[in-house]
């Protein structure tokens, strides 16, 4: 049986770091065309040249061990991993077969784990990024593959686990099939009345935000309520090609003051916030991930995937950089040998 400061731990650390998920994420939905497939339209030799057509290292299929120019790497066992998904809607409602309906992942946070150092390293992953998406029907039924953005994969799923679910086994594709432990979601409607119940988000900003808002200048210290900081985290110019690469700078900096903000109130806070994200949240989370997640210290870096943005004839897409892929993954979840 669980006691009840497990349930507690869980509660409260799912409410805090979901929040942290959400907040980077955006309401999208509003800005596709309505009946679009938003699929690759192009993908020019140019482009095939930095997704890569394959990594360059061989796997050992009994020990998972890799071999990359010529130097063993072991999977790092002392890893785990937390995978935190903002969706772009509350509703996963899907009554016909338009891709516009049901919710699209639009913030994808990895947290890698490092047990061993007491560290978090948090790597943003594109939500252009493009993938081979599984599709499936509204009854659930797998249909076809296609080369989508990243983010409708979660809007193939019939329910927010299935939804958050299909989302994690397409991301561990990605990174060379490396096995996610955690997932935790969270709407867009829980951002408002969670960051309004912690009092507001105060944060020093570390780059110049003046395009957004005239007085965000790089070392301007700025205080955020609830509408604040869904606009802060989720407004950019949709007309404006490469925009969500900008827009995650902001997303990023508010994350990490976020967090800051929270352990510095303490556990008083947390009975608060769990009431405020109500029917918000979907987790799949064990009790010391969590535990980990509030008490180590963050690396001060966040990575992200490497590769190219390129403007797709409906939207941006973003081709993975496969060589450098290759490094990132060794670098997060292996040892050399």
């Amino acid at each position: 049986m669980m006691n009840n400061r497990n349930k507690i731990l869980i509660a409260s650390g799912v409410v805090i770091l979901a929040l942290a998920a959400a907040m980077i994420g955006e309401t999208y939905a509003n800005n596709i065309q309505a009946d679009s497939v938003r699929r690759a339209s192009s993908y020019s030799t140019e482009e095939a040249s930095v997704a890569g057509a394959s990594r360059l290292y061989e796997r050992d299929s009994f020990d998972g061990s890799i071999v990359y120019e010529g130097a063993r790497y072991e999977m790092n066992s002392h890893i785990d991993t937390v995978l935190f998904l903002g969706i772009d809607s509350s509703s996963q409602e899907r009554e016909g077969v338009g891709i516009t309906e049901g919710g699209r992942s639009d913030t994808i946070i990895l947290f890698v784990i490092d047990n061993d150092n007491h560290i978090i390293t948090p790597l943003e992953i594109n939500r252009d990024t493009m993938v081979d998406v599984d599709i499936y029907d509204n009854d659930g039924n797998f249909l076809a593959k296609g080369t989508e953005q990243l983010t409708m994969q979660y809007s193939y799923g019939n329910t927010p686990q299935k939804a958050s679910n299909l989302t994690r086994e397409k991301i561990s594709d990605l990174l060379g099939r490396r096995r996610i432990g955690s997932v935790i979601s969270l709407t867009i409607d829980g951002i408002e009345p969670i960051v309004d119940s912690i009092g507001g988000v105060s944060m020093t900003l570390t780059s110049d935000e003046t395009d957004f808002d005239p007085t965000y200048k790089k070392g301007t210290t700025i205080h955020l309520d609830g509408a604040a900081a869904k606009a802060f985290v989720h407004n950019r110019d949709v007309k404006t090609r490469g925009s969500n690469i900008s827009r995650m700078s902001r997303q990023t900096q508010f994350m990490l003051a976020m967090f800051q903000t929270i352990k510095s109130q303490g556990s008083s806070v947390v009975e608060t916030m769990e009431d405020a994200a109500g029917d918000y949240l979907y987790q799949d989370i064990d009790a010391d991930s969590i535990d980990h997640m509030t008490r180590y210290e963050y690396s001060g870096e966040v990575r992200s995937l490497p590769g190219e943005n390129v403007e797709g004839a409906l939207h941006d897409e973003f081709y993975v950089d496969e060589d450098k892929l290759t490094e990132l993954i060794l670098d997060l979840f292996y040892t050399r040998s």
